[in-house]
């Protein structure tokens, strides 16, 4: 019990006269019940706290990995097709990441036809990997 506690709780039990009975077990049973709603109320609105920092966080990290994937250029397309070329789970996730950044980029840039333009081609080129074409289809 914290020290607010205790006095809230000390409260009820002084609250009654000298001369008075000493507080019902309903009584203190309420007075537990608010203390119980506060004690959540206060443990709600920290977590909520907490996930509203890490939201912010990861929005902070996402927005320099844009920054970082527009800063490389074309250099990122190739890095796509050398991880494709790899032929392997990490290597198709990675290029399939790098996609779904670059669609980000391109919506946020206007730049969606070019950006469909060359993932059709990236489709095309390598229809025939079917665990990478569905990881694309996973990304959108």
């Amino acid at each position: 019990m914290s020290p607010s506690e205790a006095r809230s709780f000390s409260a009820v039990a002084s609250a009654a006269k000298p001369d008075a009975a000493p507080p019902t077990v309903a009584e203190l049973q309420t007075h537990a019940g608010e203390i119980r709603h506060i004690r959540e109320r206060k443990e709600n609105e920290r977590l909520a706290a907490e996930r509203k920092k890490q939201e912010a966080e990861e929005a902070r990290a996402r927005r320099a990995r844009l920054n970082a994937i527009i800063q490389r250029g074309d250099a990122v397309w190739r890095e796509i097709e050398t991880e494709i070329e790899r032929r392997n789970a990490s290597g198709y996730d990675k290029a399939a990441s790098l996609l779904a950044d670059l669609k980000t980029i391109a919506e946020q840039n206007g730049g969606t036809a070019d950006f469909i333009r060359r993932l059709h081609s990236i489709h095309e080129r390598h229809a025939q990997k079917g665990r990478f074409i569905d990881r694309l289809n996973a990304f959108g």
